[in-house]
């Protein structure tokens, strides 16, 4: 009973001291977690404005200009030097890991490049391509930086990159927390150095305040009342304006700051999400290689099947098509059966690639299994071949258009990356990822630097010395800039024609306000062609 009554009377005690203790634990953990938001702030928050300042004026209103350029050397920059900064990455300690990696030099020279290029063409497909180029490289560059590559695939790098992206949108609040934890702080150091004298005396003035506003509102009515140049002069004052319409710039204004705000949360967020190590955590847990563990006889199968379509899809090519020996349906001759089905034949060479990665990704692999995706590759090549022959066919009947010569480069893209898929087969330590950066942004940089409607236009005109008839409508109507310097005269100088319109709102455009900032050097040679015609034009007439 004794023991009892004891620990009866020891237990209050403790119980008391707990509950002591945990609010004042939880209190700290608050003011940790604080003093760890206002640091971040501190270190992420100037430089995010900055940059939103910078990006805001590179490019707002302005998408293929000078600053296009500087714009990518200065994020990369900019990034760089805040992720060196931060000291988040998983890879930092890791230095053999490092040189296993995506050359970071090559990223940002394609990331460079492609942004010059945005200023040297005039058409839009390739700009549009050039920006997606460039923020994938931006991603990879960016996920390498934080995180350790070793052993990713292609599936990898994919989840990697979304995971990084959407925990950076999710993250578009963290400015504003870390912002209202700084404020906190800031008041909890302001409350215990403040004097209470002086707390007294801005009380005393602020209820001073209160009083005087309705008191003096009252005086002023009856001595405006009482007085008529009092009156005047009490007019003029509270309807005094300033000669400048608000009104007139207030929506440039208001989506200029929205610009900022928007690169502003979107740059902070990437830092706050990327930096956080139970977030690095997250990402390097759900980009683990998952076990091909599905059986090798269904992908034998299925496989297998296809195997044999494809093999006697393939004679029909070798035998019908190159060697033109096997009898044609009725109604078709040899050149109408050439023609078609180029489009139906890249689909399937990408389905191809698709099926072949899936494969390895996900089943265990044979010996059998090895072979029967050499043989579809094998097959795929073929395809490539076949459709290249049937575009180039139907381009020497119908001539040039930018999307059969897309065509045509995405067909030396496939079957390149065919190669590499073959190796990957053979060589699982071969890195396909790498491989496909490396192909796809060095072939997309050096089709955008080549400046294809130029050649398209080059290549009509050329063909029309044969007895053809070029396409009038394609070469006035669905050209960019980029082809004036191939085209006839009559073409461009023609008041009403898009390349004339183009020209001339381009020259408006460079004189208005910051206008240098659109300098483009495709528009400004295709302007000054233009002009220098016009003048010649107008001299001759006079």
């Amino acid at each position: 009973m004794n023991t009892n009554s004891d620990i009866g009377m020891v237990n209050p005690p403790n119980l008391q001291n707990v509950q002591q203790i945990n609010p004042t634990a939880k209190q700290q953990a608050n003011l940790e977690e604080m003093k760890r938001k206002e640091k971040r702030f501190q270190t992420f928050g100037i430089g995010s404005f900055l940059y939103a300042l910078f990006y805001t004026f590179c490019l707002y209103h302005n998408t293929s200009g000078i600053t296009y350029p500087f714009f990518a050397g200065g994020t990369l920059l900019f990034f760089g030097y805040f992720i060196k900064k931060s000291k988040s990455s998983s890879a930092d300690d890791n230095q053999e890991q490092k040189k296993a990696h995506i050359n970071n030099i090559f990223l940002m020279v394609c990331i460079v490049v492609a942004g010059g290029l945005n200023c040297t063409t005039d058409s839009g497909v390739l700009i549009f391509f050039n920006k997606v180029l460039m923020y994938i490289l931006m991603s990879i560059f960016l996920l390498q930086c934080w995180q350790d590559l070793t052993g990713w695939g292609i599936v990898a790098y994919a989840r990697g990159c979304a995971l990084m992206l959407c925990g950076a949108i999710g993250s578009i609040i963290t400015p504003i927390e870390d912002l209202i934890a700084k404020w906190k702080l800031r008041l909890a150091k302001h409350e215990k150095k403040e004097n209470p004298e002086k707390k007294r005396i801005w009380s005393s003035v602020g209820i001073g305040l209160l009083i005087t506003i309705p008191v003096a509102m009252f005086t002023t009515i009856l001595l405006a009342s009482a007085d008529a140049v009092f009156w005047n002069i009490l007019y003029s004052i509270l309807t005094f304006s300033i000669d400048i319409d608000i009104l007139e710039n207030i929506g440039v204004v208001t989506k200029i700051l929205f610009y900022i705000l928007i690169v502003f949360v979107s740059c902070y967020g990437i830092f706050a999400y990327n930096t956080e190590p139970r977030n690095i955590k997250k990402i390097q847990e759900a980009t683990e290689p998952g076990e091909t563990n599905m059986d090798t006889f269904i992908a034998i199968t299925v496989n297998g099947v296809m195997c044999v379509i494809y093999l006697l899809f393939s004679s029909v090519q070798i035998f019908g098509l190159f060697l033109g020996k096997m009898e044609l349906p009725v109604g078709y001759t040899y050149a109408s059966y050439a023609r078609r089905g180029f489009f139906e034949l890249v689909v399937v060479c990408i389905f191809n690639i698709l099926m072949v990665l899936f494969t390895m990704a996900y089943f265990k692999t044979s010996r059998l299994l090895r072979i029967l995706l050499s043989v579809i590759c094998g097959c795929t090549y073929i395809m490539t071949i076949s459709s290249a022959y049937r575009m180039i066919l139907y381009i020497s009947s119908y001539q040039l258009t930018f999307l059969r010569l897309l065509v045509l480069w995405g067909l030396v893209m496939i079957a390149i990356v065919i190669t590499g898929v073959l190796l990957s087969i053979y060589n699982q330590r071969f890195s396909l990822f790498r491989f496909f950066v490396i192909v796809l942004s060095v072939g997309w940089i050096g089709f955008s630097a080549a400046h294809p409607d130029y050649w398209i236009a080059s290549y009509n005109i050329m063909t029309c010395g044969d007895g053809q008839e070029y396409d009038s409508h394609y070469l006035t109507k669905r050209l960019s800039l980029d082809a004036v310097a191939a085209l006839p005269k009559e073409i461009y100088t023609d008041t009403k024609s898009v390349y004339w319109k183009r020209a001339k709102k381009y020259q408006k455009q460079t004189k208005t306000f910051l206008g240098a900032r659109t300098f483009n050097f495709s528009r400004a040679h295709a302007a000054k062609k233009i002009n220098n015609f016009s003048i010649k034009e107008r001299m001759g007439s006079s």
